[in-house]
């Protein structure tokens, strides 16, 4: 089902007609999507992981990427070979491998990544540029962006993969889908009336929901759990 469609359904089943009219400028939209992304929360399935892919430029030390819980791996292309990088803690790159301004640093073959801290305070201001060529200092495009920082800089053009859990598409036309919407929708649309309980305060209500919602999640999850041992005949050890 497309936005337009679910939002239908949970105007009908929610009987809130106030809230799918123009006048309420489409609050039913914004309970569809919180109810999404509180359903990419509470799952791990096939599709609550995802592959994000950006490229990294000679003298590159970091890149940026919407829309991710939490990075698992992260991988580097080049023309002639892949490998995966080491996570190291945030501190220690810092200490051992990013030491001196972006400018000074040797470039090499990336070995190691760390996520990155990307807000600074106070938030909206322009960093001086002295301030802003240090390396512990990363200003992403906006807030729905992380970022992993590597090293050392890379001396190639690179392909940077980040694997991870991220948020499913926000719905915003009409005709938009995502997975919950296209795959799941009845699932969904419960979710986004549990939204409207919690706004409403009545913890009965959400207790009922997110009952159900659990129901119906817990036999999705069993999918990839079932393709993690398929073919598994015995324990490791």
């Amino acid at each position: 089902m497309n936005l337009s469609q679910i939002r239908e359904y949970f105007r009908v089943l929610s009987g809130r007609f106030d809230l799918t009219d123009e006048n309420s400028g489409f609050m039913a939209d914004f309970h569809i999507n919180s109810a999404s992304q509180f359903l990419d929360r509470r799952s791990e399935i096939q599709k609550t992981w995802a592959s994000h892919y950006v490229f990294a430029e000679i003298g590159d030390w970091f890149v940026q990427f919407p829309h991710c819980r939490s990075v698992k791996e992260v991988w580097i292309s080049s023309q002639t070979a892949r490998w995966q990088l080491e996570k190291k803690n945030l501190q220690d790159i810092l200490s051992e491998y990013l030491t001196e301004l972006v400018s000074l640093l040797d470039s090499g073959v990336p070995v190691y990544y760390s996520p990155a801290i990307t807000r600074y305070i106070p938030e909206g201001t322009v960093l001086h540029p002295d301030v802003a060529s240090f390396t512990d200092v990363i200003s992403t495009t906006g807030y729905g962006y992380n970022a992993i920082l590597f090293a050392p800089p890379t001396d190639a053009r690179l392909l940077v993969e980040v694997v991870g859990l991220f948020y499913s598409v926000a719905l915003v036309d009409d005709k938009d889908e995502n997975f919950w919407s296209a795959i799941h929708p009845s699932l969904l649309i419960k979710a986004a009336l549990r939204e409207v309980e919690v706004f409403n305060r009545n913890s009965n209500g959400v207790k009922d929901w997110e009952a159900a919602i659990t129901t119906d999640l817990s036999t999705i999850n069993f999918d990839l759990v079932e393709e993690l041992i398929a073919e598994v005949d015995q324990m490791e050890g």
